[in-house]
């Protein structure tokens, strides 16, 4: 990679996690002796990483597993709204709080609100 942009120092660098980071790989700030050893270093795990990236990628496409994994999960064709299913009985955060709030109060939000609740696989 001749020409990649890293950095050791200032910048995002002070940030907890980012600094964990540096921290963990020993290159978190400037080298006491080299200025830049530390950015070079940084640059060759970034490539290193990019590198093992590439030929896992080339191995599955090789072996056929790539295209054999995309076919298995439907990635064949982008999702839709017709081909994607609604979650049917799904409880989330706000289902939960819009059910307590009913029961405390005796009241459906909306006259639906039951007959969804009632319907088996919600509506259609």
């Amino acid at each position: 990679m001749p020409s990649i942009e890293v950095g050791t120092l200032g910048g995002g660098t002070i940030l907890e996690p980012q600094a964990a980071m540096l921290d963990m790989l020993g290159v978190r700030g400037s080298h006491p002796t080299s200025p830049g050893k530390n950015a070079q270093q940084l640059a060759k795990i970034v490539a290193a990483g990019v590198l093992a990236g590439e030929l896992s990628l080339m191995s599955a496409l090789a072996a056929g597993h790539l295209v054999r994994s995309h076919m298995a999960h439907n990635r064949s064709a982008p999702a839709s709204r017709a081909t994607t299913p609604a979650p049917t009985g799904a409880v989330t955060p706000v289902t939960s709080a819009m059910r307590a709030m009913q029961d405390r109060t005796g009241l459906a939000m909306t006259p639906s609100a039951a007959s969804i609740q009632r319907a088996p696989g919600g509506m259609r």
